[in-house]
Formats: C-alpha cells, structure tokens, sequence
C-alpha cells in the first residue's frame, strides 16, 4: 500500500481521525480485493498445472510392478 499525505487538514495541519481512518480503511479494502483476485488467479493457474501434470504422468504411473519398485529401493 502507498503512503500519501492527506490534504484535508485544519490549519494546524492535523487530519481529523476519523477523515484519516475512513481513508485507511477504504485504501485497505482495495487493497485486499485486489490481492484476493490475484490470488484467485495464481490459485486458477495451480489448478490448471496440476491437472495438466496428472494427465501427463498417469500414463507412467504403473510402469513398475510392485515387485520390481520394492527390489530397486
């Protein structure tokens, strides 16, 4: 989040609390939006890799017998 100097001061140059803190919280509410539709998106992105790499290695799943698996290790 970027920091940024409110303008709605007295002429003491303080900001009213609650100006300051509606201003806080309306910035965190954008903020956390936009991280969760990234976070949508990179989830949507997981979802897809994973499935391409299950469909891809299922061919290879059963190459070994369970028998040859248990001699090699």
């Amino acid at each position: 989040m970027q920091i940024t100097k409110l303008r709605n001061s007295e002429e003491t140059g303080l900001v009213p609390a609650g100006a300051y803190f509606k201003r806080l919280a309306a910035d965190l509410q954008k903020a956390n939006a936009t991280e969760a539709a990234r976070q949508d998106d990179l989830d949507a992105e997981d979802r897809a890799l994973e499935a391409i790499y299950r469909r891809r290695s299922a061919s290879r799943e059963n190459t070994y017998s369970h028998r040859e698996l248990s001699a090699a290790l």
